[in-house]
Parts: structure tokens; sequence; C-alpha cells
């Protein structure tokens, strides 16, 4: 599964402040990190759980700092 945190822009007038392309960067960091700790503890119900949570949480940031990035750019 691709991480949800890539964003495609056609116009380079408009991509994102550094800290918010780092802050993209960081969470794409932290998905992988997740995904590969999952796939080494499936047998374990409540960590797989928690890496679940730990995901929707990553995806709601995500999704914060995308929403904020376009009332910036609007």
């Amino acid at each position: 599964m691709q991480p949800p945190f890539d964003f495609v822009h056609l116009d380079p007038s408009r991509d994102p402040p550094e800290l918010y392309q780092t802050a993209f960067e960081l969470f794409d960091e932290l998905w992988a990190k997740l995904r590969a700790f999952q796939a080494s503890c499936a047998q374990d119900h409540v960590i797989f759980t928690l890496i679940g949570h730990l995901e929707l949480q990553l995806v709601v940031a995500g999704l914060v700092l995308a929403i904020q990035l376009d009332l910036l750019n609007d």
C-alpha cells in the first residue's frame, strides 16, 4: 500500500513550504516504519491493533496538514 502522504502538484510555484514538505516526509517515514513493524508482529493482536490506531492518527495528522496547506495556497 502506498503511503497516503504523497501530494501531486503541477505548478512548482505552489509547492508547499519547506517545513510542510519536511512534515510530509516525516509522516511518510513513520508510515513505512509502522508497516514494517506491523509485518513482523502480525501474530500479536494488541500490537497489531495499536499499529492500526497509530496509522489512523498519522493519516488524520497528514489530512490536517494538507488542509492547512490548501488554506495557505488560497
